[in-house]
């Protein structure tokens, strides 16, 4: 197994030590653990060059923000490497992470394979404050389109489905990496959402996204909505995709995106919204999206930024 650890930091002095050390027992002797820093000023990259470990290297980066950052660690990952999993700087990971996401990626051959799983939530001081949310329903395509359930640090990819990944069309209109690596890999390979936990992921004030048990969740994706506007970052990531990968997809994925997510026509929104059909995991997150894309219609904001009704995505290899 040869394995890549994609990492990158941003001002993580506090916790980053402790993910390297989760890390470094359970990476394999010709492992590598490529650390890729986001522009921080305290003393994240002389922790990181402090460990005498020839697995790790790092590279200091302009602050390009986490997805661009992500991206870039991609880019750059060795070709003989089998399989790429993403790390966050502020957790931990349990044991048999590395393993346990062999177990899949190591069996996938050539179809584009991405595993993802649970996470144990602790806090600051990695004190346990519950579990994060079990997927009952399968990963699948149409269920990529209008959520995202695949959580980064938890994220490990085979070769075909990195090459994938990395046609990231026009790269702004991605702003989660994670979701965009389901949403591709769910139109053309195959999706893994494990329920067994394998990182204890810390929820502290800094957290970019962060995640929550219970009503907490709610609360943390409240909180988000009011400050974006959901529906432009799902939408604006499918007519990405429409036009990086809509041609290679089945005929099957293509008239869902026509039929259902085509913000340009009435007639698809309509049916979105109207006709009953689960898309989301939850049938509560399913009715508050519903309700999310007839706010937008209602309130005059449309389903796209307006810079993204304007001009068409061109297809480059940013990273």
């Amino acid at each position: 197994m040869r394995v890549a650890v994609l990492m990158s930091t941003y001002q993580g002095e506090a916790f980053v030590a402790d993910q390297i050390d989760s890390i470094l027992k359970q990476l394999p002797p010709d492992g590598r653990l490529m650390v890729r820093d986001d522009g921080s000023v305290d003393r994240t990259v002389e922790i990181v060059r402090s460990y005498a470990d020839a697995r790790i290297s790092v590279v200091c980066g302009t602050n390009i923000g986490f997805v661009r950052s992500f991206f870039s660690l991609m880019t750059a990952a060795p070709g003989d490497v089998e399989m790429f999993m993403l790390s966050d700087q502020d957790d931990v990971w349990l044991p048999h992470k590395i393993d346990r996401a062999w177990l899949h990626i190591g069996t996938s051959g050539s179809t584009p394979t991405l595993y993802c799983a649970r996470q144990q939530l602790v806090d600051s001081q990695l004190r346990p404050i519950g579990l994060s949310t079990t997927w009952r329903r399968r990963p699948s395509f149409e269920n990529a389109l209008a959520e995202n359930i695949v959580t980064g640090c938890t994220a490990a990819l085979n070769r075909a489905a990195l090459q994938l990944v990395l046609r990231t069309g026009d790269a702004s209109r991605i702003h989660f990496h994670d979701w965009w690596m389901y949403l591709v890999v769910a139109g053309f390979g195959t999706v893994v959402s494990d329920d067994v936990p394998v990182v204890l992921y810390r929820q502290h004030g800094d957290n970019v996204v962060g995640r929550g048990p219970g009503l907490r969740r709610y609360l943390v994706n409240l909180r988000f909505v009011l400050k974006r506007s959901w529906v432009h970052i799902m939408f604006s990531q499918i007519e990405n995709l429409r036009l990086v990968h809509g041609a290679a997809l089945s005929t099957e994925n293509r008239l869902l995106l026509d039929r259902r997510f085509n913000p340009a026509s009435a007639g698809a929104i309509a049916s979105l919204v109207a006709i009953p059909h689960r898309y989301r995991q939850k049938a509560l997150d399913d009715i508050l999206w519903r309700l999310l894309l007839l706010g937008e219609v209602l309130i005059g904001r449309g389903l796209l930024p307006i810079d993204s009704r304007r001009s068409p995505a061109r297809e480059t290899n940013d990273g």
